[in-house]
């Protein structure tokens, strides 16, 4: 239309940023409709515009060019908007821009007698860019008929509802004309002729084969549209076919799918062996998986309800979640540098570092409001406190029960009920209930302006009011050398008292040959604030509380060379403690301890001096002997804690643990998080997270149905939407996965962790297998299999842990109960409780046995088989296992409780110390090609009579 040159000159803008319409390379099949409300719309006398709306692959193009090919009276023209933007110096000359291609089309109009139909794809854009933009299309649009010009404008629901339709004057002079995907019948014949096209249509006996690409594509590519993602699936196949002469058939169709949806359509679920295969990864549950089998049989057979989910369970368990502390609670964090060492539990972010229980750093993955909930303060043996809710975790040792049986888990409120009331006291042998002791927080290396071992020297030592010399008290030359060699001091000398040093700079002073001596104001000038505080007012300056490991136990070496002492009270016991007038330099110093992994107690000794009352703090150290000898470098000193070196304590063991002293319920309520993080254990230095097992048998689900379990198993942590504000951010989040993703299994872990209206929110899903996402989109779970997990009816569990266990979770006694199990998920208490409702539209209740014994062996044979395969296969090492390993990690060390999650405690062991033992001879001795895993020492599980068992895992080389 404007290769005429004489038209182009009439007409530049609308030859520089128009085209005609393409024709259509394919007959437009099932618009008919469409096509007469466009033409329909166009004869309009006044108002003959309209927008196009449809998801992108609908055929809004190919719509408007059918259009142009059945109306001969118009000419029709696409607008390109990308080019028009692009050669814009500002988004205000778009305006200008607009006015003079319609001022031209209006002028085409007249002088070529035939109406002009400008067609802008992405209408949006126009609207986004530049507001004069749209004022100046606004009186074009309203005399559009009178003018001879016409407007097709197209965009997607989205783009209309964000962009275009908070302008209500603009909505008013476009006629919107909705376009659906086309029927199957409709994509078919689509199909059918593109086939034809391509001359490919010999390749197809009928239409079968259109027909299953149409229902595979509208099952795996959810977020895609039709017809598109038909078309493009057999254009692929087209394009296969002709480079590589393969048929078109069932075989190329899945090849092409998984190219480009990613799913395995080729992988076929074994119906007779669904039970099998579940057994062989989900050990002695043979009632679970029975009930979970006997669903996938009807699913599997395509009998299922379809218009709904394909199926729904609710997995039940014993116990093992629940963990609020305070959003101000203090957690130390790790940081690049040690910039950032605390922050408050509140203020914790996915991605940001706490401390495992043996110190490591570990990456936090979630962190969930919880809401404002009661506070009970957990006081320790030591005197630390933690506040949290009642159903905060605690690993805990029983104090008549050996420590190698691990621990059980119990709930604050499971604690004070069991007699640990908050009025309770008493000293350590009274005390029901211990906790693991941390190990040290491995905080970066600091780069601190003086050496640690001085700052500690002073603080015990030094005089930090003098506004002259560095003077240190000591009757210990020892350490005054030491002092001076880290300051860089070319000496020392006594001062004018005996018992008094200062440190000389080596610049001559006087004439009698006098060297310059260190000045206090100099020395520390970058911890200013130990200067001039009276021994009642020293504090550890700030950033060596937080330093390395090493650099903190060298600032302890110089706290206790001065102020520290040893003694042996008796054959056996080595007592460390530390003295100071200053009880916040003592509260410092047991902070320090405890982020080294180390318990104490500080006690107050008043001393009566004339008429004065001297108050001292004393810091007990709670420490074995072989870890005595760190405190010190003072020979005199370190000679004593290393005589403790060959003294074995009787209860030395008690130092891994300390006791829980009280429970305090405080009457009063504060926001509370719950805090994940990336760990086997689930451990924070700051509180305990214990994950049910209920999600192994989800794993094994999708693995069963999709082949794998990563793509296709959408999990939810129902904790993180326990608030009921947060439906809306919930039903946002599973719209939109589920969109790209529908064919999967759905975990929604925890269920009875969720406000009760997002709880609801699932009632639609699970009735009609339908949800309307933000836009008002309707997302199909059709295709779905939706899994819940709960925690209630714990009790009943617990119940038959103790007195009903078995090794095949054959579930005869969970026959029994299930009336009991389902009543008690029904009471479940609280705004988070089970809807009746729900409970009535779950296919399947699934109950998990707790493992016995002889399970919680083979689970842990299994990870020892693929543990010895693992390292053949990455190190070429052979690996052997004393028989004795196996009872070592399931019956000595591991937690028994059904609370502990199954055999989670003996995996956790087995990584924690067999895994790391070969770990580490592996990189001792690159060399050894065959090793072998032994136990050394007596189990007890070999002697009754043992209370504590002293064996230990050995790797050795086999000759």
């Amino acid at each position: 239309m404007f290769a005429d040159h004489g038209l182009n000159q009439a007409y530049p803008t609308l030859s520089s940023f128009s085209a005609p319409l393409a024709v259509p390379d394919r007959p437009i099949i099932g618009r008919e409709r469409e096509i007469i409300q466009v033409m329909a719309a166009l004869e309009r006398p006044v108002l003959s515009n309209v927008v196009l709306l449809a998801e992108a692959g609908v055929g809004k193009s190919a719509l408007v060019q059918a259009v142009a090919l059945s109306d001969e009276q118009r000419d029709y023209v696409e607008v390109d908007l990308a080019k028009m933007i692009s050669g814009l110096a500002s988004p205000d000359e778009m305006a200008a821009l607009i006015k003079a291609l319609f001022d031209e089309a209006e002028l085409y109009s007249s002088q070529q007698k035939r109406e002009l139909v400008l067609f802008i794809d992405e209408f949006h854009q126009v609207v986004q860019l530049s507001a004069a933009a749209v004022e100046a299309l606004k009186p074009v649009l309203a005399a559009s008929g009178v003018r001879g010009l016409k407007v097709i404008a197209a965009t997607t629901f989205d783009e209309f509802h964000q962009h275009i339709r908070p302008n209500q004057p603009l909505v008013e002079r476009l006629q919107r004309i909705n376009l659906t995907p086309p029927d199957k019948a409709t994509t078919v014949k689509i199909l059918a002729g593109m086939a034809k096209q391509y001359g490919v249509d010999k390749q197809f006996f009928d239409e079968s084969m259109f027909e299953t690409i149409h229902e595979l594509t509208e099952r795996y590519m959810p977020a895609s549209v039709q017809p598109r993602k038909s078309i493009l699936v057999l254009d692929s196949m087209v394009g296969w076919h002709r480079h590589t002469g393969r048929p078109m058939d069932m075989h190329l169709l899945a090849d092409v799918l998984e190219e480009s949806a990613g799913v395995n359509v080729a992988f076929n679920v074994d119906a007779q062996r669904i039970k099998d295969d579940l057994d062989s990864k989900v050990l002695a549950q043979d009632f679970a998986t029975r009930v979970v089998a006997k669903r996938l049989q009807l699913c599997v057979a395509d009998l299922h309800d379809k218009g709904r989910p394909i199926s729904s369970f609710l997995l039940t368990g014993s116990s093992g979640v629940g963990k609020s502390t305070t959003s101000n609670a203090e957690i130390p964090v790790w940081s690049e540098g040690g910039s950032v060492a605390w922050k408050k539990a509140g203020d914790l972010l996915p991605g940001d570092y706490t401390f495992r229980r043996d110190g490591a750093p570990q990456k936090v993955l979630g962190v969930f409001p919880q809401g404002e909930r009661e506070v009970y303060r957990v006081t320790l043996g030591d005197g630390r406190t933690l506040d949290v809710s009642d159903n905060h975790l605690w690993a805990v040792v029983p104090a008549k029960r050996s420590r190698d049986e691990g621990y059980t888990i119990y709930s604050t409120q499971t604690l004070i009920n069991k007699g640990l009331a908050s009025n309770h006291k008493g000293d350590c042998t009274a005390m029901k209930y211990f906790i693991p002791m941390n190990e040290a927080v491995q905080w970066p290396e600091r780069e601190l302006p003086v050496h640690p071992y001085v700052i500690g020297a002073l603080l015990g030592n030094g005089h930090m009011t003098s506004a002259n010399a560095l003077v240190m008290s000591s009757d210990d030359e020892f350490t005054v050398a030491k002092v001076a060699g880290l300051i860089g001091a070319a000496g020392f000398k006594k001062a004018k008292s005996a018992y008094s040093w200062v440190f000389e700079t080596g610049i001559p002073w006087g004439s009698q040959g006098k060297r310059k001596n260190i000045q206090l104001r100099d020395s520390l000038a970058d911890v200013s604030e130990m200067i001039d505080h009276l021994a009642g007012e020293k504090r550890i300056p700030e950033d060596y509380m937080t330093a390395s490991i090493e650099q903190r136990w060298e600032l302890v070496q110089g706290l206790f060379d001065t102020d520290g002492c040893i003694g042996q009270a008796d054959g056996a016991r080595f007592n460390v403690s530390y003295s100071t007038a200053s009880e916040g330099l003592a509260l410092d110093v047991q902070q320090l301890l405890f982020s080294l992994g180390v318990a104490s107690s500080v006690r107050t000794n008043r001393r009566k001096q004339g008429d004065h009352v001297r108050i001292e703090y004393r810091v007990h150290v709670k420490s074995k002997n072989d870890g005595k000898a760190r405190f010190f470098s003072l020979p005199r000193k370190l000679e004593i804690a290393e005589r403790a070196l060959g003294v074995n304590k009787r209860r030395e063991k008690t130092f891994d643990y300390v006791g829980i002293r009280s429970i305090e319920k405080l009457g009063c309520s504060q926001e509370m998080v719950c805090i994940y993080v990336d760990d086997d254990e689930h451990l924070y230095q700051a509180g305990q997270f214990v994950v049910t097992h209920n999600t192994e048998l989800t794993k094994q689900l999708a693995r069963l149905l999709f082949g794998d379990d990563q793509r296709h198993l959408l999990r939810w942590d129902m904790s993180e939407f326990a608030l009921p504000e947060s439906v809306e951010l919930f039903r946002s989040e599973l719209t939109q996965r589920v969109w790209s993703m529908g064919h999967s299994v759905i975990l929604f872990d925890e269920i009875e962790k969720a406000a009760s209206t997002v709880t609801r929110v699932l009632l639609q899903v699970l009735d009609d297998g339908r949800l309307s996402d933000d836009n008002g989109r309707q997302v199909s779970f059709l295709n779905s299999y939706i899994v819940l997990t709960t925690n209630a009816a714990s009790e009943i569990y617990q119940s038959i842990a103790q007195y009903s266990p078995d090794d095949d979770g054959s579930g005869k006694e969970m026959v029994k109960r299930m009336r009991e199990i389902r009543r008690s998920i029904s009471a479940t208490q609280g705004d988070n409780r089970f809807p009746p409702e729900l409970l009535g539209r779950i296919d399947a209740i699934v109950p998990f046995q707790p493992l016995s014994m002889e399970t919680r062996r083979r689970i842990t044979q299994n990870k020892l088989r693929d543990l010895r395969d693992e390292v053949r296969r990455k190190h070429r090492v052979m690996v052997g296992f004393e028989s004795r390993v196996l009872d070592y990690l399931v019956e000595d060390k591991a937690d028994n409780d059904s609370n502990a999650g199954g055999a989670r405690a003996a995996i956790a062991l087995l990584a924690d110390e067999v895994t790391s033992a070969i770990a580490a001879y592996i990189n001792a001795h690159p060399e050894e090609r065959r090793i072998r895993v032994q136990v050394n020492g007596e189990l007890r599980s070999e002697n009754k009579q043992l209370l504590d068992s002293e064996a230990y895992i050995e790797v050795v080389a086999v000759r």
